[in-house]
Parts: structure tokens; C-alpha cells; sequence
């Protein structure tokens, strides 16, 4: 009996001896997540990273440097987190385009950003060969063209609308290009760098095209409502690349989700900098399963009629 006792007393001291290295090595690590300039994706990215790590590793230190000026001031809190911090989330397109110029110190990741191997920063995502993974709001273009003809299954020409400037406005335009090249449809863009040129290159094209795609750029997000006038105007249906412009006004999107981004992210940052795992074994993640929203007053406007499978899975906007 007192042997049986005295086992079950090594064999729990034993479970606590290998469950003590992880929280301690948790409560002894810091990270920081910095971007630069406001953006309501990166808030929800953060807020799922957030709810996610306090379950993980609770005692992970998270210090956030947030919506800094510009990419000068946000470059140089990464290279001061470089000397002080276990890891570093730097997050947007931009930050993931920054982290392709240097050579990180210290395990990176990134987030709210578009296709990292497309920005430059990685070239394998399912087996990062440097100091950076994350996740990525990337969705194949395959995937968006699919939904696309299964929502507007005439659709002959489309223009998109782009940022000048934007890291994710030529990924986006490209593989815009070549899906209508794949499917024979016809392309065209809209390439503004402010407002009235916005505007302007829309109105030109608007009554020509079957269907308006918004891109995932801020320009072209933050003024929906002064696009709206010339889509309805011409009754062109209109397409997003996020779920934002589809709360504003357009029709219908796909766009990955945010808090799940979020938490997978979460997921990554505790399997490095916690657990010790390499970085060439933590890949690149995405949303497996995007989410279809659909502006019901805006397609019932347009006389649209949308397959009822998709309607019963779509996020409604009503």
C-alpha cells in the first residue's frame, strides 16, 4: 500500500515537473504588436489575438503599439521591440512589406495583411523559411471568382477599384486580371490615388461593366457612400473584397474573418515564442471558410435573385 502511495506521489510530482517549464517560460516572455494608422480589420484581428493568447498562455506579456503616425515612426519601435521582446506581431500589408526589407532578430509574425509570398516577405507559406509567419486575410482568387459567377452567373466584364499606393492594390488587381482571363470576362480597373480621380475613372466606367469588384483598399473602402450615387445611378451590381463595403451599401462580398484570423494568429505567436517551435513548422494560415455577406436591400433594389444555398449560409444585411 505505502509503495502504491508513495508511486502515485512521484507520478504527479512528475506531471508537475514537465507542466511547470511552459508557464513558467510563459510568464517570462513578451511580445509586442505594433501597426500603423487606423484600420477596423486590425482592431478585430486584435481583439480575437487577444481573447485567444489569455487562454493559451495568460502570462504571455503583450504590449501594443497602436494606429502609430506612419511607417517611419512604426519601423522604429520595431528595431527598439528587436532588443527587447521575445517576438513581435507587426501587423497590415505595410508592416508585412517592412518586414521584407530587414532581417528580424527575434520570431515575427504577421496579420491583417493580404498574400505574405505576394508582399515579399514569404516565399513558402506552408513552410516559412525565415523568421516570419502569421496569418494572412488572403482568399485564392479562384474562390472569389467562384462565388462571384455563382452569384452573377452572366457577368461578361467587370472593373475594379483600386488604391494607387496600396501594397495590396496590384495583388488584387492582378489576380483580379487573371481570373477574367481564365473565364473570359472582360477586364478593367480604376487606379485613383484620391478621391476625385475615384470618382471620376468610376463614372467613366460604371455603365460599361457588368459588375463594379471593390478592392480591399482604404481609399476605396472609406468612400462607399460617395460611390453609391453612380452605382445606382447605373444599376451595376457591385462586388467586395471585404465585408465592410457590403454594411455600406454594396451588394454583395467574401471576406475572410477577422476574430478567427485573430485567434489563429494567437495560435501561432504561443506555438513559437511559448512553446519553442520553429518557425518552418508553424505555416501561414488562413480562413478555411470565408463568409458570404449579402446586402438584401441592395440586391431586392436590383431585381437580383441569389441561390437559396448561399442565402441560408450568407451573413444578411438587412
Amino acid at each position: 500500500m505505502k509503495k502504491a502511495v508513495l508511486m502515485m506521489a512521484l507520478g504527479l510530482a512528475f506531471a508537475s515537473a514537465i507542466a511547470i517549464p511552459e508557464t513558467a517560460s510563459a510568464q517570462n516572455k513578451k511580445i509586442a504588436i505594433i501597426w500603423d494608422t487606423k484600420s477596423e480589420m486590425v482592431n478585430r484581428v486584435v481583439m480575437g489575438f487577444l481573447a485567444k493568447v489569455r487562454g493559451l498562455a495568460p502570462d504571455l506579456d503583450v504590449k501594443q503599439y497602436r494606429q502609430l503616425k506612419d511607417m517611419k515612426e512604426a519601423g522604429e519601435v520595431f528595431r527598439q521591440c528587436e532588443d527587447t521582446m521575445d517576438g513581435i506581431v507587426f501587423l497590415r500589408s505595410s508592416g508585412a512589406q517592412y518586414l521584407a526589407t530587414v532581417s528580424p532578430k527575434v520570431p515575427c509574425f504577421v496579420g491583417a495583411c493580404n498574400n505574405p509570398t505576394e508582399l515579399g516577405v514569404i516565399k513558402n507559406l506552408n513552410a516559412p523559411e525565415g523568421k516570419v509567419t502569421g496569418v494572412t486575410y488572403f482568399i485564392p482568387y479562384a474562390k472569389r471568382f467562384e462565388i462571384i459567377k455563382s452569384l452573377f452567373p452572366t457577368v461578361k466584364s467587370v472593373v475594379i477599384l483600386v488604391e494607387k499606393g496600396h501594397p495590396s492594390g496590384p495583388i488584387e488587381a492582378q489576380g483580379t486580371r487573371e481570373q477574367c482571363a481564365r473565364l473570359g470576362i472582360t477586364y478593367n480597373e480604376v487606379v485613383a490615388s484620391d478621391l476625385n480621380s475615384l470618382l471620376e475613372g468610376t463614372k467613366k466606367l460604371a455603365p460599361t461593366v457588368n459588375l463594379i469588384i471593390i478592392s480591399n483598399n482604404r481609399l476605396i473602402m472609406d468612400n462607399i457612400t460617395n460611390l453609391l450615387p453612380i452605382f445606382n445611378a447605373t444599376k451595376t451590381p457591385t462586388f467586395s473584397f471585404a465585408d465592410a463595403p457590403v454594411k455600406a451599401g454594396v451588394v454583395a462580398g467574401v471576406a475572410a474573418d477577422d476574430m478567427k484570423l485573430g485567434g489563429l494568429l494567437a495560435e501561432s505567436v504561443v506555438d513559437v515564442v511559448v512553446k519553442g517551435k520553429s518557425i518552418s513548422q508553424v505555416p501561414v494560415k488562413m480562413d478555411p471558410d470565408p463568409k458570404i455577406s449579402i446586402n438584401e436591400a441592395m440586391m431586392r433594389s436590383l431585381g437580383l435573385k441569389f441561390p437559396d444555398a448561399i442565402l441560408r449560409d450568407a451573413e444578411l444585411v438587412r
